[in-house]
């Protein structure tokens, strides 16, 4: 399963939401304001930071192999099915019907027991090939997430807020690797900026931060795969 953020965040926050109670599987649901607070948070920052773009929310700790996933804009009177980008990733469609109301999204899956997640954010440019992403996406994907966080309940702001994780400019200081990696394995990671190029070792413990401005929002980063023949 891919690393994030918030698997860091998350786990502060369902120690405090847990408390005592005996852990069990909860049905995959965010209230819908709470999404939208991220949507809102891209479209204002897309047109200056990643110009044609589009926000996507994948499912947490859900296997991209898996299809017939389902998700749907809930409330009291109506439905709304909401498009798959991929196996495991929803577009947010407007709704205003639902911005002032309990409205839900709602998926088809479990949480894994025990645990609450948020979906993981992805930002795309149009034109990148598979595997490559852009700087400014990737930061504008994490700002959106810490958006998002932020607007959740009491006890995970509180959590949060204990271990001194937003004081710390969790964005600028995380790795690009964090931020929507490619699905298994890879050795390197080639960041290119113009006539720039800078390769890392995957494993290396001090790999390129988001917030480095020495790489403008257009640096693309790439991973590669050796093969098993390659010595």
């Amino acid at each position: 399963m891919r690393f994030r953020i918030f698997i860091i965040l998350m786990s502060i926050a369902n120690s405090a939401l847990a408390g005592d109670s005996q852990p069990t599987a909860q049905p995959m649901a965010w209230r819908y304001q709470l999404l939208q607070t991220a949507q809102k948070f891209f479209d204002e920052h897309a047109a200056t930071q990643a110009p044609g773009a589009i926000l996507a929310f994948s499912l947490p700790k859900v296997d991209p192999t898996q299809d017939n996933n389902r998700v749907e804009i809930v409330r009291a009177d109506k439905r709304i099915i909401l498009p798959m980008l991929s196996n495991t990733a929803f577009l947010l469609v407007p709704d205003a019907e639902s911005s002032d109301s309990d409205a839900m999204i709602v998926v088809n899956r479990n949480f894994p027991t025990g645990e609450f997640n948020h979906p993981n954010l992805q930002v795309r440019s149009p034109g990148l090939p598979d595997g490559v992403r852009r700087m400014g996406d990737l930061r504008l994907a994490c700002a959106a997430q810490m958006e998002m966080a932020k607007e959740e309940g009491f006890k995970f702001r509180a959590a949060v807020s204990a271990a001194s994780l937003f004081g710390l400019g969790v964005c600028k200081r995380l790795e690009v690797t964090k931020i929507d990696p490619p699905v298994g394995p890879y050795d390197t990671v080639t960041i290119e900026d113009g006539d720039r190029q800078l390769v890392q070792q995957a494993a290396q413990s001090n790999l390129l931060k988001l917030g480095d401005k020495n790489w403008s929002d257009n640096a693309r980063i790439s991973y590669t795969v050796k093969s098993h023949f390659e010595k």
